[in-house]
């Protein structure tokens, strides 16, 4: 009797750890899946030309938006200072930084514009730059939380802020055909996660500023703002220089196609980016056995993202020829690409994690900084020959760079890597497999049967739904998927 009662409780644990795992999965995919949803409304309604404008903008926005939510932000989390003089002088180091950042931005707004010649960029920087303030607070508000153990109350907040902004930047959408629409759509989304935040409890903190405290935060901080902004050159240098030796049309193509493809496979990998920091935290603070997470993340996401990759791939040309504006599809060939990035830059994603739980940051610098390096030059020599040979070659840089980052974290942190590396490649092997399965589907068990295009589709997606709950199966079976990467 009594080992059917343990038998209960831990089937009732699993189910309550299995129930918050996904809730977390949802919640901090919230974000990636607006800005998905939003992207394909986007190309729907405008044309790629007034798309490109807006997405060279928001690249600007997304550098200052990425240094908003490291540094001072994770120092704010891990500082064992007393949590008074932390939420306090935390308070105008991140709101600091966000308005000094606006303000640069509404200064090179105009010049940005002539120096891509692009009417209206000018404009759309400045209107964007302005919620980066407020921006800053949130930033401010969500590491609050984190501090204090309220996870799940964090969780709550990035839920609703992604259903407000949704349903606000799809109804502006069909009622204002317009790149503004997408720039208020970005107010509604800072100005809700504000008040949500504020509704979680965090309040202003008080006036006091300890610039003791403030000097150890900026020297935490250094290396992690660095790498931040090698790893944004890296990743935007494309679309900078495609901006300069095209047109907006051609960035608002190779934008469409990468946020395809990024918002789709960040869904999963974003989150469990931000489980993996945790996690290695709690292992240096804990028996320091690093080699277990780093294989349970590095086997999770290079399957999972690999699987949301390879419905892309099999799908998306047929979506945008039923549902968006068919000027969209000469940038699935980008979309294709970035799907396969997204499932290789496994290394890639583990790297800050990993050397910020040894608090070797300085790591996380150097290899960003030879990624970027060497993303910029694939860049400048791929550009010519369009889009299709640029995307490819990022992918290269991003596979060679996820070879680099289990280089280093083998004979820089000093554990093994022999396992996730394994997983990593069971992992892009099993979602190479469910692939060919559901492109099977797709292809050749479909089409005979007489139905709409339509229908044709949608079944597509449900048969490609239920392989995914079978692979997910075999994930576990190969063990290179566990839910406890979701933990945390």
């Amino acid at each position: 009797m009594i080992a059917d009662l343990l038998k209960r409780t831990d089937k009732k644990d699993v189910s309550r750890r299995s129930g918050k795992a996904l809730f977390a999965l949802i919640a901090r995919s919230g974000d990636m899946v607006a800005t998905l949803v939003i992207t394909l409304l986007a190309a729907r309604f405008l044309m790629p030309a007034e798309y490109g404008v807006y997405a060279l903008g928001i690249i600007f926005i997304t550098l200052t938006q990425t240094l908003t939510y490291t540094g001072f932000y994770q120092f704010v989390i891990t500082s064992d200072a007393p949590d008074k003089d932390v939420l306090q002088t935390s308070f105008w180091l991140i709101n600091g930084l966000a308005t000094v950042s606006a303000l640069v931005l509404c200064i090179i707004a105009y010049p940005a514009e002539m120096l891509f010649d692009m009417p209206e960029l000018g404009w759309v920087i400045i209107l964007l730059a302005l919620a980066h303030p407020i921006s800053g607070m949130n930033a401010w508000a969500s590491a609050v939380l984190l501090r204090r153990g309220q996870v799940h109350a964090n969780f709550v907040v990035m839920f609703l802020k992604a259903i407000i902004s949704v349903a606000a930047g799809v109804a502006l959408l069909v009622m204002w055909e317009s790149l503004y629409a997408l720039v208020a759509y970005r107010f509604i989304r800072v100005a809700s996660g504000a008040l949500l935040y504020f509704v979680a409890g965090a309040r202003f903190p008080g006036f006091a500023y300890d610039r003791s405290l403030a000097k150890r935060a900026t020297s935490f901080s250094g290396g992690l703002y660095g790498s931040r902004f090698l790893g944004f050159l890296g990743k935007y240098a494309a679309d900078l220089l495609l901006g300069l030796y095209y047109t907006a049309n051609e960035v608002g193509l190779y934008r469409f196609g990468m946020r395809l493809a990024n918002g789709a496979t960040d869904v999963v990998n974003q989150p469990l980016n931000n489980f993996a920091i945790t996690q290695f935290g709690a292992t240096a603070r804990g028996d320091r056995n690093f080699e277990r997470p780093l294989r349970r993340f590095a086997g999770t996401i290079s399957f999972l993202t690999g699987m949301v990759g390879a419905v892309l791939i099999v799908f998306a040309e047929d979506a945008v020829e039923m549902f968006f504006n068919p000027a969209y599809l000469a940038g699935i060939v980008v979309m294709y690409a970035m799907a396969a990035r997204g499932a290789l830059g496994v290394g890639s994603s583990l790297i800050e994690p990993v050397f910020a739980a040894f608090g070797k940051t300085s790591w996380v610098m150097t290899y960003n900084l030879i990624t970027a390096i060497a993303s910029v030059m694939a860049v400048i020599a791929s550009v010519p020959f369009g889009l299709a040979v640029l995307a490819w070659s990022q992918v290269a840089v991003v596979l060679l760079s996820s070879l680099l980052a289990f280089g280093l974290i083998k004979y820089k942190a000093g554990f093994a890597v022999g396992a996730a590396m394994r997983n990593f490649a069971v992992g892009l092997l099993a979602a190479a497999f469910y692939g060919g399965l559901i492109y099977l589907v797709h292809d050749w068990l479909l089409p005979p049967i007489g139905m709409s295009a339509l229908i044709r589709f949608v079944c597509g997606l449900a048969i490609a739904g239920m392989l995914a709950l079978t692979m997910l199966l075999v994930g576990f079976r190969l063990r290179v998927f566990t839910l406890r990467a979701f933990q945390g």
